[in-house]
């Protein structure tokens, strides 16, 4: 098998998106069809997901705050 160039960027499968972003790889084919995540096609026809940016959104999902209330129900 050959390995990736340094100068290559590094893809990532369904199933390494997913494990990334905490969800399902079918939630992340979903995504990539809706046009919410970036992705190339192989040769072969299956998605690859690029590992900077999908690293960058797990990132940015994991800055932002969570609810501030705490208990879960909304203000009236």
């Amino acid at each position: 098998m050959r390995q990736p160039k340094s100068s290559e960027p590094k893809h990532l499968t369904a199933s390494q998106a997913a494990a990334l972003l905490q969800v399902s790889p079918k939630t992340v084919s979903r995504w990539a069809k809706e046009g919410k995540l970036p992705f190339v096609r192989t040769l072969g026809g299956h998605r690859r997901y690029p590992d900077s940016e999908i690293r960058a959104l797990v990132d940015s999902l994991s800055e932002q705050p969570t609810s501030e209330s705490g208990s879960g129900a909304k203000p009236a």
